[in-house]
C-alpha cells in the first residue's frame, strides 16, 4: 500500500484528518471522532444518502492496515475523486446546487437526531455535474437543545455570495477566492441595503438580525449552548428553519442574461469547413492515447470537452466566463452528466492557493495532472487583451501537461484584428506564426499541424519536450 500522506487542506476538524493513498482517500478518526461515527453511520440518512449518491462511497477500514499512525483508532476509506474544484471556481447554480444539498442533508440527518457540525461549500465536491458530499467527519450525535452550528458558515459560504449575485448582480467568485472563510454578516449588511419597492427576501433574519446576533454574541462569555436551550432549538424549530432557508434558497436565481462572451462564439470567424476541420483535428489527438483526464481551458459550450470525452475518462471543462460556464453546467445536470466538470477559471488571474499559509486550497494549476491540455482559440485573448506572452503561456502549458493541442490565430485572423483595434500600433507585432512555431519548437515537439481552410488558423498537436 502507498504511504499516505496527511492532506493539506484538511486540519480544522480536530477530531478527523483525511490522507491521501493512491487511488484513495483515507480519512482517520480520533477516540471522540470514533464515538461520533459510530452513533451515526447505521442512521437511515446515512444509507439513503450513500445509496442516492448524495454522500462519498465509504467503507471502515482498520487503521493500521491503511498507513495510519496510532493516535487515528478508526479509518474510513473513499474513492479519489477526479478533480477537486473549489465554490470561487464554480458557477451560480453550481453554488446553489450545493447548497441545497447541504440542505436536504442536514434535514435529514435532523430527523435521525444527528447534527452537521458545518456548512462549508469545501465540504460538497462536484463529479461531473453532480454535487456530493465528502465529509464523513461532519456529522454527530445531536443534543436535543442544540443549535444548528453550521448556520453562520452556510449563511457566510452559501447564502450570502448567492444574495450578492441575485439581488445586486454582483459577482460572487472573487468574494470567495479572497476570503477562506466566506461573507461575514456584518460585511453583508453593508452590501446589501434596504430597498424598498423591491424588498430583498431573507435580508432582515438572515442578514440584518444575524449581523446583530454576531456582534451579541462577540463576547466568549456568553454560552451561545445555554441561550439556544433557552430559546426551545427544538429539532422541530430547527427543520421548519432549514425548510425556509430552502425555500429562499430555491427561489434565487441568476438574473444575467448577457455578458461578454454569451452570446458569442469563436466559432463565428470559421467557415464550415474549418469547424470540421478543427473537430476532426481534436478527435484524432485526443483518441491517439488512452486518456485519463482531459483539460479544456476556454472550453466555451463545451463543445470540444464533449468530442474530447468521449475518449477520456474525465474532462475538466475551463472557462473565463462565470455565465457561459453556467449556461454549460445546466445543461450537464439536465443530461446527468458525470465526466464533464464545468469550472470558472480566469487564465490571466488564476492566482494561487488561499487559506493557511496559501496551501490549505491549493491553485488550479496545483490540483491535476491532465494528459492532454486543449487550448484552442484562447491564446490570442490571454497575450492581447491581458499582455501575458505567448512564451509564459507555453511555459504553463508545458508544466503543466504532456500533451497539448493548441489554436493558433494568425495576425490577419479577424478576431485577432478586433482585439488589436485599440491597442497601440507595433505593441503586439510579435504575434506572428513563426514567431509562435519557433517558441512552442522550443517546449514542444509538433506531432502534427493543419491550417485550417479560413486560412487564419493553424492547429497543432504536440507533445512536450524531454
Amino acid at each position: 500500500m502507498t504511504n499516505p500522506r496527511a492532506d493539506r487542506g484538511s486540519f480544522r476538524d480536530p477530531l478527523s484528518r483525511v490522507f491521501i493513498s493512491g487511488d484513495d482517500v483515507i480519512r482517520g478518526f480520533s477516540a471522540m471522532g470514533k464515538t461520533d461515527i459510530d452513533a451515526v453511520w447505521s442512521k437511515k440518512f446515512i444509507r439513503e444518502a450513500l445509496a442516492s449518491g448524495d454522500l462519498i462511497p465509504s467503507d471502515f477500514v482498520e487503521p493500521g492496515s491503511a498507513g495510519l499512525g496510532t493516535e487515528w483508532v478508526a479509518a474510513m476509506r473513499h474513492p479519489r475523486l477526479p478533480f477537486i474544484s473549489y465554490p470561487y471556481e464554480w458557477s451560480f447554480n453550481m453554488l446553489k446546487d450545493a447548497a441545497l444539498a447541504q440542505l436536504r442533508l442536514t434535514r435529514a440527518a435532523l430527523a435521525d437526531g444527528v447534527g452537521v457540525k458545518d456548512a462549508t461549500p469545501y465540504n460538497v465536491q462536484f463529479v461531473g455535474s453532480q454535487p456530493v458530499f465528502i465529509d464523513a467527519g461532519s456529522f454527530e450525535v445531536r443534543k436535543s437543545s442544540d443549535p444548528w452550528y453550521g448556520y453562520k458558515q452556510f449563511c457566510e459560504m452559501f447564502l450570502y455570495p448567492l444574495m450578492l449575485q441575485s439581488y445586486l448582480g454582483v459577482q460572487f467568485q472573487p468574494f470567495l477566492r479572497g476570503a477562506v472563510n466566506g461573507v461575514s454578516p456584518d460585511t453583508m449588511r453593508k452590501l446589501l441595503p434596504m430597498k424598498l419597492f423591491r424588498p430583498r427576501k431573507g435580508r432582515l433574519i438572515h442578514v440584518v438580525l444575524h449581523a446583530a446576533a454576531q456582534n451579541k454574541f462577540a463576547d466568549t462569555k456568553v454560552d451561545v449552548k445555554k441561550q439556544s436551550a433557552r430559546a426551545g432549538m427544538s429539532s422541530a424549530v430547527l427543520d421548519a428553519t432549514l425548510r425556509k432557508l430552502e425555500k429562499l434558497v430555491g427561489e434565487l436565481s441568476l438574473h444575467d442574461k448577457q455578458s461578454t462572451w454569451s452570446d458569442y462564439s469563436e466559432r463565428a470567424h470559421y467557415i464550415e469547413s474549418s469547424l470540421d476541420e478543427k473537430e476532426r483535428f481534436v478527435r484524432d489527438a485526443v483518441a491517439s492515447s488512452p486518456r485519463r483526464q482531459v483539460w479544456d481551458i476556454g472550453c466555451n459550450d463545451g463543445r470540444f470537452s464533449r468530442i474530447a470525452s468521449a475518449h477520456s475518462d474525465h474532462v475538466v471543462a475551463m472557462d473565463a466566463d462565470p455565465l457561459v460556464v453556467d449556461r454549460l453546467y445546466q445543461s450537464l445536470r439536465n443530461e446527468k452528466n458525470t465526466s464533464i466538470l464545468p469550472l470558472y477559471v480566469d487564465l490571466s488571474d488564476s492566482g494561487g492557493g488561499i487559506g493557511w499559509r496559501g496551501v490549505e486550497r491549493p491553485g488550479v494549476f496545483d490540483r491535476g495532472n491532465p494528459d492532454v491540455v486543449l487550448f484552442l482559440a484562447v491564446i490570442h485573448h490571454v497575450a492581447i487583451t491581458f499582455n501575458i506572452p505567448v512564451a509564459a503561456q507555453l511555459d504553463l502549458l508545458r508544466d503543466l501537461t504532456p500533451e497539448i493541442v493548441i489554436e493558433f490565430p494568425h495576425a490577419d485572423d479577424p478576431m485577432v484584428k478586433r482585439l488589436l483595434l485599440n491597442k497601440r500600433e507595433g505593441i503586439h507585432s510579435d504575434f506572428t506564426l513563426p514567431e509562435f512555431e519557433r517558441l512552442l519548437n522550443e517546449r514542444f515537439d509538433v506531432r502534427s499541424k493543419m491550417l485550417l481552410s479560413s486560412g487564419t488558423r493553424t492547429i497543432f498537436h504536440a507533445t512536450r519536450k524531454n
